[in-house]
């Protein structure tokens, strides 16, 4: 699906707009999608939604050393660190 969803829009010359809860989805996308991800949260205190850049995540690099985005998201890794940083 990645490599359809990639060709098209290299094609056609759009971005394409992709959301998921699915650890394989995230790994298959690699981590050159990074600078381009955003994570949908919870503020915990003010129960708001927030949209966070990945990249702006301030432990990002040590979460990618351990892991992928697929086993950091099923881990709660993300959302976590996003916790972590408020």
């Amino acid at each position: 699906m990645i490599k359809i969803l990639r060709e098209i829009g290299s094609k056609r010359k759009i971005d394409i707009l992709v959301t998921t809860h699915n650890p394989a989805l995230l790994d298959a996308l690699g981590p050159e999608i990074v600078p381009f991800m955003v994570v949908a949260h919870r503020d915990k205190e003010t129960g708001e939604s927030k949209l966070t850049l990945l990249e702006d995540i301030e432990n990002l690099p040590l979460l990618l050393a351990s892991g992928t985005l697929g086993r950091l998201a099923t881990k709660g890794a993300i959302e976590n660190s996003l916790a972590d940083n408020k």
